[in-house]
């Protein structure tokens, strides 16, 4: 039987798959969703997570080769352990952390959350709206644990489409991935009906 972050990152891995340098990429080359960016931040945070990296199979420093050389399960156990693990969505039910841990790849954990809790607001009708501040305290994840209804995850996941084409507006350089982030989120709805 999968354990629930399994679950989230079958759907991740499908978007996230193979190898990319795209000149208008920020993070640039990718391997598995793992940007050279990501892993850089990820080293530069502290000597616990290079003590991590390495224990992980991952040489430092960070370089160009290293994301070359990453393999799929390197990347799943990054991934579980700066998105899943930090946002500790085993504790708030499957759809909605599916949803929470999707964005958290694609647009970090923060912007994950605020969209999250911008689409949680939508569908108040009764007690206090969510601060919308990127964070996964109490009130956010208590509300996530209200948020496994349909209307909740579709309202989270307009709000996703909408940061994507407030991307694509703000940055012309950015457009050439709009129409790749909107398949997936989509696609992403029709997963989550399915679980």
């Amino acid at each position: 039987m999968s354990d629930n972050f399994s679950i989230a990152h079958k759907f991740t891995a499908t978007w996230e798959g193979g190898e990319s340098d795209h000149p208008a990429d920020g993070g640039g080359l990718t391997k598995y969703g793992a940007s050279l960016a990501f892993l850089k931040g990820v080293a530069a945070e502290s000597q616990s997570n290079r003590d991590t990296l390495e224990r992980m199979g991952i040489r430092l420093p960070i370089t160009r080769q290293v994301i070359i050389d990453l393999t799929e399960t390197q990347a799943s156990s990054l991934f579980r352990w700066q998105f899943w693990d930090r946002l500790k969505l085993d504790l708030i039910p499957l759809r909605p952390a599916v949803v929470l841990y999707d964005a958290a790849v694609n647009s970090g954990p923060a912007q994950s959350i605020k969209l999250a809790q911008r689409g949680y607001n939508r569908c108040v009708t009764y007690g206090q709206p969510l601060v919308v501040d990127g964070i996964m305290g109490p009130a956010t994840r208590a509300a996530m644990k209200m948020a496994d209804t349909d209307k909740a995850l579709s309202a989270m996941l307009d709000e996703r489409e909408k940061f994507f084409q407030t991307i694509g507006d703000k940055n012309p350089s950015q457009q050439v991935f709009l129409r790749g982030w909107i398949n997936r989120v989509d696609a992403l709805r029709r997963y989550v009906r399915g679980l």
